[in-house]
């Protein structure tokens, strides 16, 4: 049976790879869809919310996700933020070394051409 559940479901994820607007679009459906079946579950039940807090929590600690769910995510966006600045840290030290370049290629030409005068007038003298 698992094996029947994990083939189908690699062979759904294959194949909606190639339309992901459709597959995220039902991927929210399908989502809130669950999410309503819990909720309406919960209040057939009559679970007031403390002892909602309180299934929820053994739930998420009883399968290792409680930490994952909230602090996961905050180390998430820590980390992308970590490296969108270090992405405008490199951004600003290209700029910098691209001036550089700019600089060291003006003085280049510079003393090219000063050569070129140097050549030139040796040559001149040479022929004398």
């Amino acid at each position: 049976m698992r094996n029947i559940f994990l083939t189908t479901e690699e062979r759904a994820r294959k194949y909606f790879e190639q339309f992901p607007f459709i597959q995220a679009f039902l991927a929210g459906v399908g989502m809130i869809l669950f999410w309503r079946g819990i909720w309406e579950i919960a209040d057939i039940y009559q679970l007031n919310p403390f002892s909602s807090v309180i299934i929820g929590v053994l739930i998420l600690g009883g399968i290792g996700l409680f930490v994952q769910t909230f602090v996961g995510n905050s180390i998430i966006i820590k980390s992308v933020k970590n490296e969108m600045s270090l992405g405008k840290k490199t951004e600003q030290k290209v700029a910098k070394f691209e001036k550089e370049i700019v600089k060291e290629e003006v003085t280049l030409e510079h003393l090219s051409s000063k050569l070129d005068v140097l050549v030139a007038k040796i040559e001149q003298i040479e022929k004398h």
